[in-house]
């Protein structure tokens, strides 16, 4: 779909759940599940996992009882997520335009994923097509980090070693204020071999943020931390977890 998509989704697709093996998935999904109890108002149990990745959060929530379809835009991440859970829908598609013709009750999109979307525009596009797909009631969460967190950021270090396989994962956010795009520049080292890899994704502050999720037809119900509590937000941090109804 996409020939610029970065390697990270594309031929690296196989390493991700071993960079990402420090995530733990499980306490994630307990814990937005609690958020779905708390802020949906439809009976809707539908789930719509929008940039899915290679699965894990779907796969969670339908052995917990919810009907999940995934969405991704990388075929490679894809294939990894089927091998997961076969019973499943996932599909191939662009976050700002796809079209499925069913409602749902939750919309997840996770992994600061929605920063894809580059400028306002394909923000707001991406919003109103979430929008489109939910039942009234049913509500949006996702999680971003505020742009300032690319200003005077340092390298972060993570490191997966097992039997046959060690690797190296440095991200680093960048604010590139000519241009208003946050950044993220990612070198990898896999047994060895040294790579690069560069995301360019849509510069917010959570301020503007609010003003397109309201924009686009949604009441912003909750502005949560992290996936470890429940409450308001404090500004101290660069990330949080947007609840979003419709």
């Amino acid at each position: 779909m996409n020939k610029l998509m970065p390697i990270f989704y594309t031929s690296l697709a196989k390493y991700y759940d071993n960079i990402y093996h420090y995530i733990d998935y499980k306490k994630q999904v307990v814990h937005l599940i609690e958020l779905i109890k708390n802020f949906k108002k439809s009976s809707n149990n539908k789930i719509l996992d929008v940039a899915c990745g290679t699965g894990t959060h779907a796969d969670l929530l339908q052995k917990a009882g919810f009907k999940v379809t995934g969405l991704d835009i990388s075929k490679e991440m894809l294939e990894l997520a089927k091998k997961k859970n076969s019973n499943i829908k996932f599909l191939q598609e662009d976050m700002k335009d796809y079209k499925i013709d069913k409602k749902f009750g939750t919309i997840i999109c996770f992994f600061n994923s929605i920063l894809y979307c580059k400028n306002r525009k394909e923000l707001k596009d991406a919003l109103t097509n979430f929008f489109s797909h939910l039942e009234e009631g049913g509500i949006l969460i996702f999680d971003a980090v505020d742009k300032s967190i690319g200003k005077n950021s340092r390298k972060e270090h993570y490191e997966y070693k097992d039997d046959s396989l060690n690797i190296i994962f440095e991200p680093q956010w960048l604010y590139n204020q000519d241009e208003d795009t946050l950044n993220i520049d990612i070198d990898f080292k896999i047994n060895g071999k040294k790579s690069h890899d560069h995301h360019t994704m849509g510069a917010f502050s959570f301020d503007e943020l609010k003003t397109i999720i309201k924009e686009s037809g949604f009441k912003t119900v909750s502005f949560e931390k992290d996936f470890e509590t429940t409450g308001e937000y404090d500004y101290k941090y660069k990330s949080a977890i947007f609840v979003c109804r419709r």
